[in-house]
């Protein structure tokens, strides 16, 4: 079974029990529930908390090797609970 490490606590999980993020086509860091974003995805836990610290780490600058546009914690989070559910293996 595939394993991702969480951007946020760092906790290697499997990657079917983390929301996956990437760059929609304009640059902007989404929720990729589908895995079908292409390029490179970024993994959190699904905790709010884990969204912040990898936000305050600039964690996602890293793990996609790009700068992308990112919306503020709480929106990012309310359309992460809108629209992510686990990524599948």
């Amino acid at each position: 079974m595939p394993e991702r490490t969480c951007l946020g606590c760092r906790s290697i999980l499997p990657k079917s029990s983390l929301v996956r993020l990437a760059m929609d086509g304009e640059g902007r860091l989404r929720p990729d529930p589908s895995g079908r974003l292409g390029g490179r995805g970024a993994y959190i836990c699904p905790d709010e908390a884990c969204l912040k610290a990898a936000l305050k780490k600039n964690a996602f600058h890293r793990a996609l090797r790009s700068v992308p546009c990112v919306p503020a914690a709480d929106a990012l989070w309310e359309e992460i609970k809108g629209q992510a559910r686990p990524a599948k293996a």
